[in-house]
């Protein structure tokens, strides 16, 4: 039992390169954020003093905690993951491109041996043309024995020879370096001309730099609003803090966490495909608790501050109403951000690991470390499209707050979330059959959000990669109909008699 268990923490430990990556975009990304605070410190020390503050307002603070934490986590890990692969990933990353290199072949030479400044792993295309008859080795053969060996190219005058890397193709080099053996039975030299498309050897590294560009750009985004809107800030900093404050939010995320990596244990008799209900189960999970979160939070800072005359309070100072509603819809949004970047990163590591656990489950081949990185790398659309649905059930909760408590807005959210979820099987269902059916499925359709646009159950059970077009339609969507909900709240809430 105890070798077993060596066994599998040794097989661990292939899950932590993709889990490192993310941590040190957070970690990176959080040095940059410090760096820009000193210099705007240097520069207006006012300015400077008021970024320190928001630090304990509302969303700044759990998410500085967040990157503190993801931050440890990559200087723990840095010992543990293969820098050397990842840097060269990495650095190949910016420099990726076409490289040209002439060589100039001497008459009456037989297998002369040329090094390329080039590794085989990193090649997607490779064309060579000579000036005149060549013969050129790609592969020598090792002891005796060429592995998967290219055949010998014959290269005719200025006629050229490309390969193009697909899946399953044999590279035509070997080892870690490429080295041409070249054949010049002309009298004359020979130029040959060497044309090479280089990518990196393991794309997943750019884990790391997507990390980087969404954290800054989250940062970026909260501080324009609190430049350009600060009235609609402050009341979406309250927010977010009565959101933390609340016990949901803290029950939210402990039991999230503990059922996210409870599911890596469960057994989901798929045939292999446990992986893929897996993360189904995570981001539907994640999904439903950033709902609760949102309808209590609603409830509470909206439907209790209107009855008990708080909102009267907050409006009597320079606020007006409009104010007072876009910033209540801005804060449940950023606290469902919370909840999915909090979840959303034990997703991500748990996901990495269920790839290792299942392999050792069904004695399959170990995985190396970027298939776990391709598999967790499928979650983010499916994290992107969880926020995106609950931010526009926000919006619909922040307009029944205006009129109701919390459980009628409950029972309304959630029956909008099961109806919305059922409207193309009601509008499908509803084709040639009776009148009253087509009436109440078109009905539906037209009032309520269809929310079938942001679950990709299908995507992720098939394996279907999730294209950037379909998120940012999604988010079009969820923007206009969110916009619409927040027009019924301003209406709602106009004439609410708040005294």
């Amino acid at each position: 039992m105890g070798t077993m268990g060596l066994l599998f923490a040794n097989r661990a430990l292939t899950a932590l390169p993709p889990i490192w990556l993310f941590c040190a975009g957070s970690l990176l990304a959080a040095a940059i954020a410090l760096l820009v605070w000193a210099v705007v410190k240097l520069v207006a020390p006012r300015a400077g003093d008021e970024l320190r503050a928001s630090l304990a307002e509302g969303f700044l603070g759990p998410m500085a905690w967040l990157l503190m934490g993801l931050s440890a986590v990559a200087v723990a890990l840095t010992p543990l993951v293969p820098l050397e692969q990842m840097s060269r990933s990495l650095v190949r990353l910016v420099t990726a491109g076409e490289e040209t290199t002439s060589l100039t072949i001497p008459p009456n030479v037989e297998l002369e041996t040329y090094e390329l400044d080039l590794r085989p792993q990193e090649l997607a295309s490779l064309g060579m043309q000579s000036d005149r008859s060549l013969l050129v080795r790609t592969q020598q053969p090792i002891a005796g024995f060429a592995l998967l060996k290219v055949p010998d190219v014959d290269l005719l005058p200025d006629t050229p020879w490309d390969w193009v890397r697909s899946e399953g193709d044999t590279n035509p080099f070997l080892g870690v370096r490429a080295k041409l053996e070249v054949t010049n039975t002309n009298s004359e030299p020979a130029t040959l001309t060497i044309r090479s498309t280089l990518v990196p050897e393991y794309p997943e590294v750019a884990i790391l730099p997507w990390t980087v560009i969404v954290v800054l750009s989250i940062l970026a985004i909260h501080l324009l609003l609190r430049l350009f809107l600060p009235r609609i800030a402050a009341v979406a900093a309250v927010t977010v803090k009565e959101a933390v404050a609340q016990p949901v939010f803290l029950v939210a995320l402990v039991a999230g966490t503990v059922a996210i990596i409870t599911f890596i244990v469960i057994p989901y008799n798929t045939f292999g495909e446990d992986v893929k209900m897996f993360k189904d189960s995570g981001l539907t999970l994640v999904k439903v608790l950033s709902l609760l979160v949102v309808i209590w939070t609603a409830s509470l800072t909206v439907a209790e501050e209107i009855e008990g005359r708080t909102a009267l309070t907050v409006l009597s100072k320079p606020l007006n109403r409009q104010q007072f509603v876009i910033g209540k819809y801005v804060g449940l949004a950023l606290a469902v951000l919370l909840i999915v970047l909090l979840l959303g990163s034990v997703l991500m590591a748990s996901t990495s690991f269920k790839v290792i656990y299942d392999a050792r489950e069904a004695s399959e081949t170990e995985p190396i470390w970027r298939d776990c990185a391709n598999e967790m790398i499928t979650v983010v659309p499916g994290l992107t499209l969880s926020f995106l649905e609950a931010s526009l059930l926000a919006a619909v909760s922040v307009a029944v707050s205006t009129r109701l408590g919390l459980v009628p807005n409950m029972i309304i959210c959630f029956a909008v979330y099961t109806l919305g979820h059922l409207v193309p099987l009601v509008v499908q269902s509803s084709v040639g059959k009776f009148a009253i059916v087509r009436f109440v499925g078109q009905f539906f359709a037209t009032l309520l959000p269809v929310l079938d646009h942001f679950t990709i159950e299908a995507a992720v059970v098939g394996g279907v990669p999730v294209p950037w077009s379909y998120l940012g339609w999604a988010a079009a969507y969820a923007g206009l109909y969110a916009t619409v909900a927040l027009l019924v709240a301003l209406v709602l809430f106009q004439d609410r008699d708040l005294a």
